[in-house]
């Protein structure tokens, strides 16, 4: 009597061939990745304020401030704010206001890209940048969900943190694998709600 193949088998087989063929152009950060990993990759690390945001479009406009790292070669950052994950531009725009700071990283890709991390009170998350000639279009892909684990704080802690880290008056602090993946905390309006 022949036996036949489990079905929960089966599916497994299935979903392991459908991971290897089809490879995934953005995905989360899922491994622990050090804050000094961060500070080393970073071309260009800066602070930078939300000038102004639309919530229709959705759009953002960042105005780099202080120069932590290099010297980044754009001072205005319009963000296009739609995204690769459907859920996490409505997240994101919970957790971002206008006069908001934020810390960025800004790694040089080949062919004029770039791709931009930024942090805002525990929340993290990528833009993608595409240079045309003297301007760069910018593009946000999605939260960072697991980022917290490489640092889960204020925006002022961190601006400390990698201030004194790159002035060698202190070491970076180790990622923490216990912090739950997420989203920072929402902002609240003057009336206290979100």
């Amino acid at each position: 009597m022949k036996s036949r193949p489990q079905i929960p088998f089966l599916l497994t087989v299935i979903g392991a061939l459908f991971c290897i063929t089809v490879p995934s152009t953005h995905a989360f950060i899922q491994n622990l990745f050090p804050l000094q990993e961060f500070i080393d990759d970073s071309d260009f690390l800066f602070t930078a304020t939300i000038e102004k945001i639309d919530t229709e479009k959705p759009s953002a406009v960042l105005i780099v401030k202080d120069q932590l790292k290099g010297k980044a070669p754009f001072q205005r950052l319009p963000v296009n704010l739609t995204g690769d994950k459907q859920k996490h531009a409505p997240q994101l725009l919970k957790r971002i206001a206008p006069e908001l700071t934020l810390v960025v990283g800004v790694k040089k890709l080949p062919e004029g890209k770039f791709m931009l991390l930024a942090f805002s009170n525990g929340t993290w998350f990528q833009v993608l940048g595409q240079s045309d000639g003297d301007q760069t279009r910018w593009a946000f892909t999605h939260c960072e969900i697991y980022l917290r684990r490489t640092f889960a704080g204020t925006t002022e802690e961190l601006t400390q943190t990698v201030t004194d880290v790159l002035a060698g008056k202190a070491k970076s602090p180790a990622p923490n694998p216990k912090e739950p993946a997420g989203f920072g905390p929402v902002i609240k309006t003057a009336a206290g709600k979100p």
